[in-house]
This record gives C-alpha cells, structure tokens and sequence, in this order.
C-alpha cells in the first residue's frame, strides 16, 4: 500500500492530488466525474479530462478526396471540446484545477502515456462492459489500464449503480 505523504489544508493525509480522468464521447464516462470531485475537492485537487478518439479517416469518392483524415480528426476534436469545456467549468466551481484534451488512438495505451506524460497519481473511468460472446472475445479498455497501470485506477460502473 502506498503512503500518504500530502496533507489537504486540515492536516489530513491524502492519497493523491492529481487524476486523470479518461472519458469517452458518449455520455456514459461522466458517471465517474462526481467520484473525482469527491476525492479532490477536499484536497483541492488538479484534473485531466482525456478523451480517446479512433484515428480519423480519409473519405474518397472515386479519386476525389472528400475529407482528408486530420480534417475528420479536428471536427471530433471541436465537438468533444464543448462537452468537455462544460465539465471543466463545473470542476473548477468546485475550486480544482482542470486541464483538458482529446487525443486519438487505442484508448488504453494513450491513456497510460498521458498520465505518465502529465504526472498523474491516479487515473478515474468508467468500465463500460461488453456483452454476450464478445465478453470473451475481447478485453475492456478498464481491464487493460487496470493490468498495466502502474497507478492506482478508480473504475465506476456505467450502470450508475453504487457497490454494495
């Protein structure tokens, strides 16, 4: 178990300061967002929002291009931006410190370097399961960060559900 060597402003030992936090497009990855605000209010904390993007693509139709793949990628960037800017304005009511980004490729791996790159204590999502056969077939992006982080990860259900 690791120590606590930072104490909020009462004295308190706390466990860590920053997060990131990995996010999706979709709605369902901002079930974790109050645990974070929970955890970093009290301290006050510093928060990366991360959104993972697949790799734009080039559209063509016959031999002409119709949008090349960074023009695709800067689209999403902009849509996601507005969402996210919404979040981090209600983070920062809270008194947190919030950065924010959209980045593209497989989504364990480039949050894994973010958090490195950033200095992030831990890392907050959301498990979003897969289901029937493909449950098996395939590993979620939690269980992955869950097996190769080095830091500590707080997974939310996407049900909403508490644990019991």
């Amino acid at each position: 178990m690791r120590r606590c060597n930072t104490v909020n402003d009462k004295g308190e030992p706390v466990m860590f300061r920053r997060m990131l936090v990995l996010l999706d497009a979709g709605l369902v990855g901002w079930r974790v967002v109050p645990w974070v605000r929970r955890l970093l209010v009290p301290v006050p904390g510093d928060v990366r929002l991360l959104v993972v993007l697949p790799p734009g693509r080039t559209v063509t139709a016959g031999s002409r291009t119709l949008i090349y793949a960074d023009q695709g990628e800067d689209a999403a960037r902009d849509a996601v931006g507005v969402a996210l800017a919404v979040v981090a304005a209600q983070l920062r009511d809270d008194g947190l410190a919030v950065s924010s980004e959209v980045r593209f490729g497989e989504p364990a791996s480039v949050a894994l370097d973010a958090a490195q790159a950033w200095g992030a204590e831990a890392i907050a999502l959301v498990d979003v399961p897969a289901h029937g056969a493909r449950r098996w077939l395939t590993r979620s992006v939690a269980d992955e960060i869950v097996q190769k982080s080095p830091l500590p990860v707080l997974v939310a259900r996407a049900s909403g559900q508490r644990a019991a």
